[in-house]
């Protein structure tokens, strides 16, 4: 931290955000969508062209869709349908298609075209772009957050209301507010390839091979290429090493999949460590962090960009609510940061694949083996089988991030862990995500149930069905219908109050409370607003 300066700052912002990487950028996207002036810097001068990162899942295919920006991103990405995993003998094969979205699949999409198509929003939205700036400390006066920023033309400083830092996983705004970034570095080394297959895979899959002696996934990508990448390096490279194309295909053959994992050239190499981590607090102060910069995941499922991007649709209606004039209950980043470390750490517990990975090892035995495998040996075989279908069913889904649920407010003092879940376990409860569900990006909704009457007269249902109902609406709550899809999520009956962020703010019993929690957990909403009210709920209206 730097000390207290009468200078002015060269610039201002209401959020400062440090870092345009993916997480930074959707949350400058996020901000300018909702007219909050917004100032992001980043060191680069340019894009990393470097692909990184992936796999972009459903629930982020929504937000891009909410910002008109999903048709521009899937023109430079290729359609994925399924994940195939292969052992020597056997497949099974992960399918997308039957989710609660509008969009049952996901891309692979290089990170630098995300980033591009990000960037290029975010300039459209009219927001502002520094790039070549260093942060190198801020402190706090005033209400507000002072910034030192290094650039080639010396030092300048700004000021803004908040502070992001979304500045990956070396964060200096993280080391700057002094918070711990513990966790764990996997033992092996992950090599990984980019370049032209031998044989051609199929364009709509993603797989994995698993060989007795490592894994390996092969994804397609938009131009024609594949990435071949997985823990098949039995130990530890050499951080400055240097890998060799010869090494890499030596070493991926050993899996035993012979022309299938072959490149006929590599126009990348590398080898890299897995680590998984977690900063202390997502907050300090003015000063909040997303994205790589709070957690690190490993590259099971293609997380750590989707996890980014949730942190940044999470914070977003928070910052706008707290912005110029329209007040707020700074509490809300307290709930931003309590949800969404508790959502980023069971990524890292629920998404892990490698006891799925020896149970499919395990469920081919039989088969890999000689004639006359041994009966144990087939006992374990269809143990583990059944092993691997109850985590492929589930897998999916978790992967895609649309069933998951937060802890809520105050619960076991915090400890309750969130739930990554599934479509038939998903409940609407307080903080759970609601699917099939276009939330507003800057007011509450409330889902009446499918077979709740519109009176004839044009009375406002809530008042007239839940006179209770009104102690509990934020002011400008839009009236909509629950699908019957939505309906199901639940177990009775109920009004469903939605944040803008999409996750249940209350449940409301007919009499207007929330059933078995009373107002626990609602969080953003401010009970007992003063407030008018539409009569019309035809195509969801303010009340």
């Amino acid at each position: 931290m730097h000390g207290s300066t009468r200078e002015d700052p060269v610039t201002e912002a209401e959020v400062l955000v440090v870092g345009a990487g993916p997480a930074g950028l959707m949350l400058g996207c996020e901000l300018r969508a909702r007219g909050v002036d917004c100032l992001l810097v980043e060191r680069e001068t340019e894009i990393d062209p470097r692909t990184r990162a992936v796999m972009v899942h459903a629930a982020s295919l929504e937000r891009f869709e909410a910002l008109g920006l999903r048709e521009a991103l899937e023109a430079r990405g290729v359609t994925q349908l399924r994940i195939g995993f292969h052992t020597l003998s056997r497949s099974w094969a992960l399918d997308f298609t039957d989710q609660d979205t509008p969009f049952p699949y996901y891309l692979n999409v290089p990170q630098p075209e995300v980033e591009a198509v990000l960037a290029a929003a975010y300039r459209d939205l009219g927001g502002r772009l520094l790039r070549g700036a260093l942060y190198e400390g801020h402190h706090e006066e005033d209400g507000r957050v002072v910034v030192r920023l290094g650039t080639a033309a010396g030092d300048v400083r700004t000021a803004a209301r908040w502070l992001v830092g979304a500045d990956g996983s070396s964060s200096a705004v993280r080391t700057g507010l002094g918070l711990g970034f513990d966790g764990v570095t996997y033992p092996m080394s992950y090599l990984l390839a980019e370049g032209n297959p031998l044989t051609e895979p199929p364009r709509d899959e993603s797989a994995m091979y698993i060989g007795p002696r490592g894994a390996v996934s092969l994804l397609p990508m938009p131009d024609g290429t594949v990435r071949v990448a997985g823990p098949v390096a039995r130990e530890l490279m050499e951080r400055d090493a240097t890998l060799e194309f010869a090494e890499f295909q030596e070493t991926v053959d050993t899996l035993g999949f012979g022309d299938r994992l072959r490149l006929t050239k590599a126009d990348r190499l590398a080898h890299y460590q897995v680590h998984e981590r977690l900063a202390d607090r997502f907050r300090a102060g003015r000063a909040l962090l997303v994205g790589d910069a709070a957690h690190l995941n490993s590259p099971a499922g293609g997380q750590a960009m989707n996890t980014g991007f949730a942190d940044a649709t999470a914070l977003a209606w928070r910052l706008a609510r707290l912005s110029g004039s329209a007040g707020g209950d700074p509490a809300l980043l307290d709930d931003y940061a309590r949800e969404r470390r508790a959502a980023a750490a069971e990524v890292a517990r629920s998404t892990g694949v490698l006891p799925l990975l020896d149970a499919m090892r395990v469920a081919s035995a039989a088969g890999d083996g000689p004639d006359g495998t041994s009966g144990d040996i087939r006992a374990q075989a269809g143990a583990a089988e059944h092993q691997v279908r109850d985590g492929l069913a589930r897998l999916a889904d978790t992967w895609s991030q649309l069933y998951v649920t937060y802890p809520r407010s105050g619960a076991d003092g915090g400890a309750e862990q969130p739930a990554f879940g599934n479509r038939d376990t998903h409940r609407l409860r307080v903080g759970a995500r609601v699917p099939l569900h276009t939330p507003d990006r800057d007011r509450f909704t409330l889902l009446l149930p499918p077979g709740d009457p519109v009176r004839p007269d044009g009375a406002d249902p809530v008042h007239s069905a839940r006179p209770g109902a009104s102690a509990v609406l934020p002011p400008g709550t839009l009236i909509a219908r629950q699908s019957t899809r939505q309906a199901a999520f639940l177990d009775r009956p109920a009004a469903v109050l939605v944040r803008p962020d999409g996750h249940v703010a209350a449940v409301l019993a007919p009499d207007g409370t929330e059933p078995g929690e009373g107002a626990r957990g609602l969080g953003a909403v401010p009970a007992g607003a003063t407030r008018s009210h539409a009569s019309d709920v035809r195509g969801g209206v303010a009340v």
